[in-house]
C-alpha cells in the first residue's frame, strides 16, 4: 500500500481453494496428455484431433491462465489514515476515515462469484473467499465490502477504532 501512516492491520489473501485450483489445471493436463498421444506416441487424441502447434499454444494458454490466477491477491489494510484495498492486478481504492460514515464486520450473501462485483447490494465487492466482510458506508452514501478471512481480529479493531479518543470512524 502507498501510506506511510501505522499499519493498524493488514490481510492478504490469495485464490486458495483446491478444487478450483483442479478445475484451473485441468486444461494444461489434457494439453500435456494430448501431445504425448499425437506427438510421442503417434495416436491422435480425439475425433478431430488438434494439430501439434494447436496442442502447444492450448499448453501455453494453460500456463498463463495459470499464472494469472496465481498472481491475483486481496490486500487490505487498515492504517491511521484510512482504508486502502488493493485487488491485484484489477484495482485499489483508498479511503480516509474522515470519508466514513460508519464500518463494520458482517456476514453477506454470496454475491455472484469472486473477484470484484460491482452494483451488489453491498456496493462494491472485493472477495476472494468466505462469507465475512469488512462493510464500510461512506458519508457521500457509496458502500463497499472487503472479504476477510480474519473477521475477529478485524472487528476487533474496528470496535476500538470506533470508542477511541481520536473517534476516527463516526459512530
Amino acid at each position: 500500500m502507498h501510506s506511510k501512516a501505522k499499519v493498524l492491520y493488514q490481510e492478504k489473501q490469495r485464490f486458495t481453494k483446491w478444487w478450483m485450483w483442479l478445475v484451473i489445471l485441468l486444461p494444461i493436463e489434457i494439453a500435456l496428455n494430448a501431445f504425448y498421444f499425437q506427438y510421442s506416441l503417434g495416436i491422435p487424441f480425439g475425433k478431430k484431433p488438434l494439430t501439434d502447434e494447436a496442442l502447444i499454444a492450448f499448453f501455453l494458454f494453460g500456463i498463463a491462465f495459470a499464472y494469472f490466477f496465481r498472481i491475483n491477491e486481496l490486500r487490505t489494510e487498515l492504517t491511521e489514515d484510512g482504508i486502502h484495498v488493493h485487488f491485484y492486478p484489477y484495482t485499489s481504492r483508498t479511503v480516509a476515515w474522515g470519508e466514513v460514515e460508519r464500518c463494520e464486520v458482517i456476514p453477506y450473501d454470496f454475491v455472484g462469484g469472486w473477484g470484484v462485483r460491482l452494483w451488489t447490494k453491498y456496493g462494491t465487492v472485493y472477495n476472494v473467499q468466505g462469507g465475512k466482510g469488512l462493510f464500510v458506508q461512506l458519508k457521500n452514501n457509496k458502500k463497499f465490502l472487503v472479504g476477510t478471512q480474519k473477521p475477529a481480529e478485524l472487528q476487533l479493531l474496528v470496535k476500538q477504532l470506533q470508542h477511541s479518543t481520536l473517534d476516527v470512524i463516526a459512530e
